[in-house]
Formats: structure tokens, sequence, C-alpha cells
């Protein structure tokens, strides 16, 4: 990554408000996103099949779009993305958000989540009990990360998919796949500095099968939004040139724009 020029971020593209399990307003965000002097932010909240955290329904997000349309009338100069953090649902990659709804946002991310509705009774014991088995019984985590993996790529060739979040957190997958599907279906793999767990080899690794990152906050307050540092130290360790990281600018171009 190099020092010669000035560095700055273009937008948060991963928060969530009091529609989830967000502590903060949609305008608390936006609010903290301007003080940041960020020009984008994204609204994200979780899908409805996220267990104790999810939106209430589908439909939320059509509702959630409509305050950003208010809010976004006093604030022009920040742009409001209405967004999704879906999650996947099944192991042939299914999500939790359906597609006249996906239709309607700005931006879908999708993630593995533990804690999740599955669609089917089979998915239920493969896919979520799967994930709980394979933490106190080595025999089955291969065939877990397979699965996991499997889920995550078909999601990003089925939907149109921004950004994948956080892969690998507390449920595993292969990063040379989860890349490959990356590069071939142009979404992005998140660096989330809101969990913190990645490790600059894994970015590196990453990165050279030719990835675009994206540095996310995972914001549940306003006090985090735009928080990238541990992103950013990241990326340096891995020797990522910026031109690699569609929210960070250097030139004034604006992937989002």
């Amino acid at each position: 990554m190099t020092d010669n020029c000035s560095l700055s971020w273009t937008g948060d593209f991963h928060t969530h408000s009091k529609y989830s399990d967000g502590r903060s307003s949609i305008e608390e965000l936006v609010e903290a996103a301007r003080n940041k002097g960020l020009k984008n932010i994204a609204i994200t909240d979780h899908g409805p099949a996220n267990i104790g955290t999810g939106v209430k329904k589908p439909g939320t997000y059509l509702e959630i779009k409509e305050e950003i349309g208010r809010i976004q009338q006093t604030c022009p100069d920040i742009k409001i993305l209405t967004g999704a953090e879906a999650d996947i649902v099944s192991c042939r990659g299914d999500i939790d958000i359906p597609v006249q709804v996906v239709k309607e946002l700005d931006i879908l991310l999708v993630g593995l989540h533990p804690y999740v509705k599955p669609k089917s009774f089979t998915d239920g014991v493969n896919f979520v009990l799967g994930n709980q088995a394979a933490k106190y019984i080595p025999y089955f985590r291969p065939k877990i990360k397979n699965i996991n993996t499997k889920a995550l790529v078909e999601a990003m060739y089925k939907y149109p998919v921004t950004a994948i979040t956080h892969p690998g957190l507390g449920m595993p997958v292969d990063l040379e796949e989860v890349a490959k599907a990356c590069v071939a279906t142009d979404t992005a793999f998140e660096i989330n500095t809101g969990h913190n767990y990645q490790k600059s080899a894994d970015i590196k690794y990453v990165g050279k099968k030719g990835v675009k990152f994206i540095v996310n906050s995972d914001a549940h307050f306003a006090r985090t939004v735009g928080f990238f540092d541990p992103g950013l130290a990241l990326l340096k360790d891995a020797n990522i040139p910026w031109e690699q990281v569609v929210n960070l600018n250097c030139t004034g171009a604006d992937f989002f724009s």
C-alpha cells in the first residue's frame, strides 16, 4: 500500500439501526457518518431469519427505504443507501430476503450467521445444527467447512451481492474457493473492523487471488460508524494496494458514485 498519496474513506457500507439489533436510529448513524467526513453510508439491518436480531419481516426494508428518503432530503451532503445484511438459510445459498425486496435495495450484503431460521428441516440439521456440532466434534469440521463454503459461493452466484460480510467468522470457509467466487461474481470481500478477527496472512492470501476488499465498521452504535483503523492496519500489513479497496480513495474516484 502506497504512502505517496492522501488516503480517505468514501463510506461505511455495513451498519445496523434500531430496526434490527443496532442501538442507534438511522438519523444518528447518518449524523455520525457526516461527522467523520464520509460521503456515503449504508443502513444494512439483519435479515428476518436472524434469530433475535433481524428485522421483523422482509417488508421492513421498504419502511427503512421510506425513512431514508425523508432523511436524505435534509442531508444532501451525504448519500444514504438502503441495504440489508441478508442471512444464508440453506446449503444451496438461499437468503432470507425475497427477490422483489432485493430489487428495492441499493446494496446487498450477504453473510453466514450461526443462529438463523433454516429454509428446511434438512438445512436445519446439516447447516444450522451442523455448525454447532462442529464446534465440539472435530470429525464434522471438514464437512461443515465444505457446506459453509458451498452455501456462500452459491449465494454470490444467485444474487446481486455487493459484498460478503465477515467471511469465516464463527463459520469456517475455504478462503481460496470464496476468493475465486468473489472475483468471478465481482463481489467485495469484507474486512470487518467491528469483530476485528481477521489476520493479515489471510488478507494477503485472498488479496493475491485478486479480490476487491471493502472495509466496514459493522457498527451497531453511532460512535463506531467509520471506525476503520484496524482495517487500514491489516491492509498495510498485508501490503494490499489501495486500488484493491473499493471504499478507500486516493484520487477522488468513488466506487459507489
